[in-house]
């Protein structure tokens, strides 16, 4: 409802518009939409709007008093007034009946109240975690993993048919790295002194894989002169762990693309061959670089250095030519914050192929640190000092781990506090959030006990919400479907995490201040229910958007 509501507000906003435009003799290309947001205090409205603001230079106003002008025009039968406030926001405060209008479309949709079609029909291809085959995921990976798959929850429920990818780059120096260091313990198991190389991999993970080859062949590879069955059986290993940790977190990826596919294929030299012919490549000093600099990027990048093996962008633009060629509207890469500069010379790559670079939008993921005892951790995963993402998922369950790396945007380095996720307390978001929906649970398995129905169909006295903090819920319920789209438009799944923490603080203080069942007062206990009801589906519904599974009982 809200979301058609804001359309058919921003159509009487440009009525307003055109008039006081009119009125000053300005032609003027109105928007098609306006920008609103949620006020912070019940006092600044239910629904504020900068449009004043914004259009005060074109209508050659000051944007207060254009804004009173606004206010003036402005007329909805959903609207009990209209104020301005500040240097020129537009506040609009809803009639209570249409609030509990919202009340009833939150339990005639159920669990598809939030969601909308507004993306219908078009596809979306995301690219997360694509962490490299050489150990175990930990806690760094985790953050993209959840984001990427959360991200696909909220463009599912905005119409979006997605596509989860993990991409892995089975080729190049690392995995032969790999295929050394689990060489090295193989050969180790079997009595030899050999030395460990020095930029080798040493988590324990590397001699669980040496010893199970061991188990399986037993000296057959002693003497042999390649690292290719090393790293086939140390890369088959280690995506079996991957599929397991990404398992544990309620992660299942749709597709999966090697890179080694792209070179067996040929279609790296194809990519490099197209960029030639389109007179986007030189040769410079024995190496191949790519004019990256025609398409805003610093400098010219190298793709096939001076010694013939390619660098890490030349595998990528043909597997960029295949996201295209599969027909998505929308490309969605995560990528390393370290990736800023990459990003451009990638969409370089794309535009000298003639592809349209504004389909892929890429997310750097900042850094994550793990907080322990009021100290950060220092981690690093070639040294084998890191922290599995199973360790953190056998002490932590899915549901935290997940709910605290959706805490905070992505483009803001975190801090994950493990002591705090470890609390069964309220002092745990996470906690904070589900003792909500048990409260409610709660509430509804008493109400026999103290001689109430729980049966809310019928006529219910709805008139009776009249208080303070049931209109501010209220309020908050109707933002819910616009929170969702916003955070799958902005790629931001961290809106609905504030979300839930922010309505679950309201019906925390309404529980603590206001009796839901009053056994004098059946029918006003009734429509207290009917409205809990409804807090406890959208706080449901958005931790199941999370891909937290809502509590019953703590």
């Amino acid at each position: 409802m809200i979301l058609e509501v804001l359309e058919q507000l921003s159509e009487q906003l440009r009525q307003a518009v055109r008039r006081e435009a009119e009125r000053l003799g300005i032609v003027l290309e109105i928007p098609a939409t306006f920008d609103w947001e949620f006020p912070r205090e019940a006092r600044f409205g239910d629904l504020s709007t900068n449009a004043a603001m914004v259009l005060a230079k074109d209508l050659r106003t000051a944007p207060r008093k254009l804004a009173e002008a606004l206010a003036a025009h402005f007329s909805d039968e959903r609207v009990e007034r209209c104020e301005v406030a500040g240097p020129g926001f537009i506040n609009l405060f809803f009639r209570p009946e249409f609030l509990l209008q919202v009340l009833r479309e939150i339990h005639q949709e159920g669990e598809r109240y939030g969601t909308c079609r507004v993306f219908a029909g078009k596809k979306v291809l995301v690219e997360f975690v694509s962490a490299n085959p050489t150990g175990p995921l930990h806690v760094g990976h985790a953050r993209g993993a959840i984001v990427g798959d959360t991200l696909c929850n909220l463009l599912e429920a905005t119409g979006y048919k997605a596509t989860r990818e993990y991409y892995f780059n089975d080729a190049g120096n690392q995995m032969n790295l790999l295929g050394e260091s689990v060489r090295a313990r193989y050969l180790q198991q079997l009595g030899r002194d050999v030395p460990f190389p020095e930029q080798g991999y040493r988590g324990d993970y590397i001699v669980d894989i040496a010893q199970a080859l061991k188990a399986e062949v037993g000296d057959r590879y002693e003497n042999t002169d390649t690292l290719q069955p090393f790293i086939e059986y140390a890369t088959g290993k280690i995506l079996k762990l991957i599929e397991a940790d990404l398992d544990g977190l309620g992660i299942h990826f749709d597709s999966w693309v090697r890179e080694t596919r792209f070179h067996e294929e040929g279609r790296v030299e194809q990519a490099i061959e197209a960029l030639r012919d389109r007179g986007f490549v030189y040769e410079k000093d024995g190496a191949l670089f790519l004019k990256s600099t025609a398409f805003g990027d610093e400098e010219d990048r190298v793709i096939v250095k001076s010694n013939g093996s390619y660098t890490y962008l030349a595998p990528d633009i043909p597997y960029h030519q295949d996201k295209f060629d599969r027909g998505y509207d929308l490309l969605i890469n995560f990528m390393g914050g370290d990736h800023a500069s990459y990003v451009v010379r990638l969409r370089a790559a794309l535009q000298a192929l003639g592809l349209d670079a504004g389909r892929l939008h890429c997310l750097l993921l900042q850094m994550v640190r793990l907080k322990k005892g009021g100290e950060i951790i220092k981690l690093s995963t070639r040294a084998g000092d890191f922290l599995p993402l199973s360790q953190m998922l056998e002490e932590l369950g899915k549901d935290v781990t997940r709910f605290f790396f959706l805490m905070r945007s992505v483009d803001a380095m975190m801090d994950f506090d493990w002591d705090l996720a470890k609390k069964h307390s309220m002092e745990n978001p996470v906690y904070y959030v589900h003792n909500a929906h048990v409260r409610i649970c709660s509430i509804f398995g008493k109400a026999p006990e103290k001689g109430l129905s729980t049966d809310l169909s019928g006529r219910l006295p709805l008139e009776k919400l009249q208080s303070a903090p049931e209109r501010e819920i209220l309020v908050k319920l109707l933002h819910y479907p616009l929170v969702v789209r916003k955070a799958a438009e902005q790629l931001a799944p961290h809106l609905v995490t504030v979300y839930l923490q922010e309505l679950a603080k309201l019906f925390h203080g309404y529980y603590e201040t206001q009796d839901v069942l009053v056994p004098d007062d059946p029918e006003g206990s009734r429509a207290r229910l009917y409205f809990i009801k409804a807090v406890r589906q959208v706080l449901a519904g958005g931790l199941r958007l999370l891909g937290v599974e809502p509590m019953e009982r703590m």
